[in-house]
């Protein structure tokens, strides 16, 4: 056997219904009743069925997960508005919808309320809809073990009529008499030979069936358990053949045995298996037939006296066949076994975080289901310890490892996991960052290890010494959003690294704690590196304290001339007595044979200083001849310069 499937391209007239279909149960929930884009929205929907039901009698589509099954193949490729469709809808516990040949407007505008219904878990979910031409069906099965006697009889019932329309081809009103397991066989037999397509709705039926009582866990009901055995036992081994050779897959019909192993006498099973290995085109071989005999051979036949030990064998040889792998592809059917992700709402909604609601949650995180997971998990109606317990069971340090190694990266999930796990996702990320070489993606591992906050200081700045630059101007980036870093140290030291990308980040680490600013920029000012002396500068605004001055000053010298009127500036509101000595050679000179004191020729540094000498200290002696010449000069800019200090 294999566990290989395939799926199905959409066919152009269902992917247009299904298209519609999403595109009116959203007008429904949008719009009130009666609302004119309701009832356009359901005009169009009609429209299309009509186009796909040219060449089919009815449309049923299964739901996944994350995926849909069309007349119990699977639909692939999925376009992502119908995987969100898939995804929603079976969260509201629907299984499957079905529109006949001949549904009306009103039929559906009845299925598309009750799907868009804010109770529609509680309400189609639990009962499912059911109308002469569209049917709705939940997902009963999965809720079986919490229920009663009484309401495992009406699933049971349920089921069992589920499987006599596969088997008439025909919906069964509530005057009709259950058919007996005889009539059954006979419809079966009769259905299956006509075509694949009525064995493949009877495989269904019946496959589903089969999950349901076995998933009940030692406690089926009696009756139920007879009749399905009836049943099986009932049906020649061609009927059985064509029946199970109709799923979609192997894997499925691998599912299906194991499922009935808990069910079926010896005898029976050995039936089953023989038609499974055909339908997978492996016949059993004459000597293991005759192997499986004599497991089998002395005991009961009678139903419910099926062996553990002898079932136990047929289930590791159907594990071992072919190399199959335990694991079944849930992608390729509906009804191949209970979906983790109800195994984990179930558990989460009762208050149980037991081994097998957190197993559950595992398998979904190994199944690249980890965002379905965690989005049942951070339910606000859960029990609070309960999604704790289960939370921290699945996200963790080496899911962090796995994530940022894979080749399309979900940056939102990386964040999200590392926000649970905090300083414990550090060092995964830092070298996840160490190995990005694009830009968007330093980016977003950036911005998530900000967020993980200042716990994280000492891991980088542990990180930072030794790191190559690109990833130590990358963690000093990150600690630049801290407000406030306990060790400036190792920052200091940074910023005398070789490399001045290094050193620019350091510094804007440094400008931002107040006991380590004024000694960063004084370092910075005095390195005399233009882009730092820039830096500096900004950060000091017009507030420079007088132990700055003297640093400040040293800047008039600097070459780049954009620099002293930046310095200039930053001295806006000193009073330091250190300041009039040096602007004022910037306005004025001593020129000409007589040596007289003549205006400096107009620049950005003269006018910067003239401004600062006329508002702070056009009193003063010195200064007081510098307005003078300034009012004597041609020049407007000149003039304009103190006129605005003024």
């Amino acid at each position: 056997m294999s566990g290989d499937t395939h799926g199905i391209p959409v066919p152009r007239a269902v992917d247009a219904v299904l298209r519609e279909f999403v595109n009116a149960l959203g007008k429904v929930a949008i719009y009130p009743p009666g609302h004119r884009f309701i009832s356009e929205s359901a005009a169009s929907l009609i429209d299309r069925l009509d186009v796909a039901m040219a060449d089919r009698d009815s449309l049923t589509i299964s739901i996944l997960p994350h995926g849909l099954l069309l007349d119990g193949m699977a639909a692939d490729p999925l376009p992502g508005v119908l995987r969100e469709f898939a995804a929603r809808i079976h969260r509201k516990n629907i299984a499957v919808i079905q529109l006949r040949r001949g549904v009306t407007a009103a039929e559906l505008a009845a299925v598309l309320a009750a799907l868009a219904a804010s109770d529609a878990d509680e309400t189609v979910g639990r009962d499912g809809l059911h109308l002469e031409h569209a049917r709705v069906v939940p997902m009963t099965y999965d809720a079986l073990a919490l229920g009663g006697t009484t309401a495992e009889h009406e699933l049971d019932e349920a089921f069992w009529t589920t499987l006599a329309e596969a088997a008439f081809d025909r919906q069964m009103a509530g005057s009709d008499a259950a058919p007996t397991v005889p009539q059954l066989a006979d419809a079966i037999s009769e259905r299956a030979a006509r075509g694949a397509d009525g064995a493949k709705q009877v495989y269904e039926a019946l496959a589903t069936f089969a999950a349901a009582l076995a998933g009940r866990e030692g406690h089926v009901a009696g009756g139920a358990r007879h009749r399905f055995v009836e049943l099986l036992s009932a049906l020649s081994r061609p009927t059985t053949t064509r029946v199970v050779s109709a799923a979609p897959s192997s894997a499925s019909r691998r599912r299906f045995l194991t499922d009935a192993l808990e069910l079926v006498p010896p005898a029976l099973l050995i039936q089953l298996l023989e038609s499974v290995a055909e339908a997978d085109d492996k016949p059993i071989s004459a000597p293991l037939r005759s192997l499986l005999g004599k497991l089998a051979g002395g005991e009961a036949i009678d139903i419910g006296a099926a062996d553990g030990g002898f079932a136990m064998q047929v289930l590791g040889l159907v594990q071992q066949w072919d190399g199959v792998s335990d694991e079944v592809d849930e992608a390729a059917d509906a009804h191949v076994g209970v979906d983790p992700a109800r195994v984990l709402a179930l558990g989460l909604e009762v208050g149980v975080p037991s081994a097998g609601v957190i197993g559950a949650a595992c398998r979904l995180a190994d199944a690249q289901r980890l965002v379905e997971a965690l989005q049942l998990i951070d339910d606000s109606r859960n029990d609070s310890g309960t999604a704790h317990t289960v939370r921290d069971a699945i996200l963790g340090p080496a899911l962090i490892e796995k994530l940022v190694a894979e080749p399309a990266t979900d940056f939102a999930l990386i964040e999200r996991v590392a926000a649970h796990i905090g300083s414990a996702a550090l060092g995964h990320l830092l070298d996840a960052l160490a190995a990005a070489t694009e830009r968007t993606a330093r980016r977003r591992l950036l911005d998530i290890l900000v967020r993980i906050g200042p716990g994280a200081e000492a891991t980088l700045l542990a990180r930072l010494e030794g790191a190559p630059w690109y990833l130590a101007r990358n963690i000093l980036a990150v600690l630049a959003q801290f407000s406030a870093i306990a060790n400036v140290e190792p920052v200091f030291t940074a910023l005398s690294d070789p490399e001045v990308r290094v050193r620019q980040e350091a510094l804007k680490v440094l400008v931002r704690q107040r006991p380590a600013r004024d000694r960063a920029i004084a370092q910075a000012l005095v390195s005399g590196e233009e882009s730092l002396v820039r830096m500096a500068l900004t950060a000091l605004g017009g507030d420079c304290p007088p132990q700055l001055v003297a640093a400040v000053l040293a800047v008039l010298d600097h070459p780049e001339p954009a620099l002293p009127v930046q310095a200039i500036r930053a001295l806006a509101e000193s009073d330091s007595p250190l300041i009039v000595a040096r602007l004022l050679p910037l306005v004025r000179a001593r020129r000409g044979v007589f040596r007289r004191v003549r205006l400096r020729p107009k620049s950005p540094v003269m006018l910067a200083a003239l401004e600062l000498l006329a508002r702070r200290w056009r009193t003063e002696g010195p200064v007081v001849a510098v307005m003078q010449l300034v009012a004597a000069s041609t020049d407007p800019e000149v003039r304009g310069a103190i006129g605005s200090a003024g």
